[in-house]
C-alpha cells in the first residue's frame, strides 16, 4: 500500500477559535487533512494574544459565544480594525447574529465538518483570487 499524501495548500493558516474541545479538535483535524496549517485557540482572548504576538493567520474560524473577556463578535471587530485583510468566519447556534457587519461570513451550528471545511476552502480561494 502506498502512503497517502495530503494535498498541499501552500502556507495557508487557519486559526480555529472554539471553546468546545471536541468540536475544535475535530474541525482542526478535518482542516489539516486538506493540507492547511491550523492553529487552535480555546477562546478569543487566546487567539487575540496569538495574533498580537506575531502569530499569522490567513483566515479565522470562530465561535461567537464563548467564555473570556470577549466573544467572537468582539474578536471580529478587533481583527477587522487591526488586520483588515484577515477573513473571519463566525459560527453560532443562534441566528440572531446573521446580518450584522461582523457576520458577513456566517456558518450556523450545528454544521457538518465536511461542509465547514468546504466553506473555509471557498473563503481562502476567494482571498487568493483577490490578492492576485
Amino acid at each position: 500500500m502506498l502512503p497517502q499524501t495530503r494535498p498541499q495548500l501552500g502556507e495557508l493558516r487557519v486559526l480555529v477559535i472554539e471553546d468546545e474541545v471536541l468540536v475544535r479538535i475535530a474541525l482542526a483535524e478535518e482542516l489539516r487533512a486538506t493540507g492547511l496549517d491550523v492553529v487552535e485557540a480555546m477562546n478569543a482572548d487566546e487567539a487575540w494574544s496569538y495574533l498580537q504576538t506575531g502569530g499569522r493567520a490567513d483566515l479565522v474560524f470562530s465561535d461567537i459565544s464563548m467564555p473570556g473577556s470577549m466573544d467572537g463578535l468582539e474578536f471580529a471587530r478587533r481583527a477587522k480594525a487591526h488586520y483588515p485583510d484577515l477573513n473571519v468566519i463566525l459560527t453560532s447556534g443562534s441566528s440572531q447574529f446573521v446580518g450584522t457587519q461582523e457576520c458577513r461570513d456566517f456558518l450556523p451550528k450545528p454544521y457538518a465538518f465536511d461542509y465547514a471545511v468546504k466553506f473555509v476552502l471557498e473563503a481562502l480561494n476567494l482571498k487568493r483570487r483577490n490578492v492576485r
